[in-house]
């Protein structure tokens, strides 16, 4: 029987491993299980005549199609404006002024990929109003404040 200093030098970095996973673990446990610190990416709402939208499949015939644009946000914002479900929720599909970290992702050659396609929507000055209005909801508001604000 070896002494256990020796056994512990001869399997020092099985130790020291084996506690950096369990900490590893831990540690994920925590940030995603309990504080829910991530970010969610899903299919937005898109209207393709008015941007650039990605098209995707109901079924692998293709038969039917539908447009998405790609958004991301941070759990607790998500869950504290939709609750579990965000299939039927707007606000899902929008970024809102208190939002921490919400980005929403239109299909232009930079952003797609080998497998999607894009939908160009409709160029007007209106649409483009209507698209930069439906981004920045928050950002209106502001800037009719701001400008109340001014005129008294």
């Amino acid at each position: 029987m070896e002494p256990t200093h020796t056994h512990f030098r001869k399997h020092f970095f099985s130790y020291i491993l084996i506690i950096a996973i369990l900490a590893n673990v831990g540690f994920s446990y925590y940030r995603f299980i309990i504080m829910h610190d991530y970010l969610v990416g899903y299919e937005g709402t898109c209207d393709p005549k008015t941007e650039k939208c990605f098209t995707g499949c109901t079924d692998d015939a293709c038969t039917e199609s539908y447009y998405y644009s790609q958004m991301r946000k941070y759990e607790p914002d998500l869950f504290a404006e939709c609750g579990v479900d965000i299939t039927d929720c707007e606000e899902a599909s929008v970024c809102l002024s208190n939002d921490r970290d919400c980005s929403i992702t239109y299909c232009d050659e930079k952003t797609k990929t080998e497998d999607e396609e894009c939908i160009s929507g409709i160029k007007n000055s209106d649409a483009e109003n209507d698209k930069s209005s439906v981004s920045s909801l928050g950002e209106d508001k502001i800037l009719q404040d701001n400008t109340s604000d001014n005129d008294k």
